[in-house]
């Protein structure tokens, strides 16, 4: 039976014809009828009526299950490469900063046994320091029999001159201990004087004058007793840099004299070795030690007893004086009338190791009293003007990569330079000093 309009309930907002159920008996059992506004009508116009005005309510589109996900899909991925691109550039902003690399100034030199000069103290000449070092070194070797032996004790001492007017000791001079125990220098030494109040000193060997366990002594003072009397008698004096050993009066065991050269041979190539060594590593880094212009000398100590009754042990020990240069004065003095030089410019070589430097005739045997020396030099060397990085530095901050080049014009040590900022899109450079590097590139 059909249903009156009565039985229709309408919805609240939007309503469809599409929500009124069709009677079974109107189906067809095969196939379901199609229900049309105009068999509505027929039937029941008023639900015709209703079908036509809430038909005009435009349905809301749904777009079909695939498109929906693609769209969904493709949001995602924007959204993804978005954060990662924001991701990107902030990681990049972390690494903020700026480098400069720069190649110095250079020019070749090249030595054939030229001659230079140098002093222990002056103004405007290259200057140089002595270093001293002294190692004791012993061998046991086969004994043959027993001898006397008479020995002298030596040791080191300090002279110092507290006079502003440097000071000669002639050779033989003599020393006066604490305990009147006399020793002398074998050579004639020149103290220089003193430095403000700061008094001039030199180190000197000195011997007993005579032989004997009574002249080995602990660390001391000492005058000069030949001054006794005048005012250099209290300005010059000395103190000890190392005990006085080696006395002897005695029977030792003795060793065949083929022996005893051998064995001090070696021992004094040893001794060569090892304070060579040493000093190198002591020597300050803006100073170089040569040692081709060093001298070692050897001091024969008491020879002790072996492991067994049948070796003597022999005993050394070395000093060696060393050539000290501050690297920059002895580049300046190396260029001098080879390459033009400002006033206050800083230079170095590329490798001191491939000049050979030896001193210019007889080599001196012990280099403390001397004031001065001659060497020459022979190779070739490559100069390289110093630049001062920090104040470099300082002109970059904040500065445009576009004005490096107006900058680096008031830095002539600076053969070329490249600037590279960090990240690619910054302009200038950072303004915090800890955010550049200064990096110096080898000259070819």
């Amino acid at each position: 039976m059909p249903k009156s309009i009565d039985d229709v309930i309408l919805p609240e907002r939007r309503r469809s014809i599409r929500n009124i159920p069709i009677p079974d008996a109107r189906r067809r059992a095969d196939k379901p009828a199609l229900v049309t506004t105009d068999s509505v009508r027929k039937r029941s116009p008023k639900i015709a009526e209703v079908q036509e005005e809430y038909s005009e309510i435009p349905a809301k589109r749904v777009p079909p299950p695939s498109r929906r996900a693609g769209g969904g899909r493709r949001n995602l991925f924007f959204a993804t490469a978005a954060a990662v691109l924001i991701l990107f550039f902030a990681i990049l902003s972390m690494f903020d900063g700026g480098t400069l690399s720069y190649t110095p100034k250079s020019v070749s030199l090249a030595y054939s046994n030229e001659i230079f000069s140098a002093q222990k103290t002056g103004e405007g000449e290259l200057l140089y320091s002595v270093v001293k070092l002294s190692g004791d070194k012993g061998k046991s070797v086969a004994a043959s029999g027993e001898q006397n032996v008479s020995r002298k004790a030596s040791g080191t001492i300090v002279v110092y001159n507290d006079t502003t007017i440097e000071q000669k000791l002639i050779e033989n001079t003599r020393f006066e201990s604490a305990a009147g125990k006399v020793y002398r220098i074998k050579s004639a030494i020149s103290i220089p004087a003193k430095k403000g109040t700061q008094p001039g000193s030199i180190e000197v060997m000195v011997y007993a004058d005579a032989a004997g366990v009574e002249y080995n002594a602990a660390l001391t003072d000492f005058t000069v007793p030949g001054l006794k009397g005048s005012p250099r008698y209290t300005t010059l004096y000395a103190r000890s840099k190392s005990p006085m050993t080696g006395g002897f009066v005695g029977k030792e065991r003795s060793i065949s004299d083929n022996d005893l050269l051998k064995a001090r041979s070696e021992l004094r190539a040893v001794i060569t070795e090892e304070l060579l060594g040493k000093a190198q590593a002591e020597v300050p880094e803006d100073f170089i030690l040569f040692p081709s212009l060093s001298s070692v000398t050897f001091e024969d100590m008491p020879q002790t007893a072996g492991s067994d009754s049948g070796s003597a042990t022999i005993n050394l020990r070395g000093h060696l004086y060393g050539v000290m240069f501050k690297r920059i004065e002895l580049a300046r003095a190396l260029a001098r009338n080879k390459a033009v030089l400002g006033a206050n410019d800083a230079v170095d070589l590329n490798s001191f190791e491939s000049l050979k430097l030896s001193f210019s005739g007889t080599p001196p045997i012990d280099l403390l009293p001397l004031n001065k020396i001659n060497f020459k030099v022979e190779g070739s060397a490559k100069l390289i003007w110093r630049t001062d990085e920090v104040a470099l530095e300082s002109d970059l901050l904040g500065r445009k990569k576009s004005e490096v080049a107006s900058i680096l014009r008031n830095y002539p040590t600076i053969s070329s330079a490249d600037a590279v900022l960090r990240p690619f899109w910054k302009r200038s450079f950072p303004k915090e000093a800890d955010k550049i590097t200064i990096k110096k590139l080898k000259t070819q």
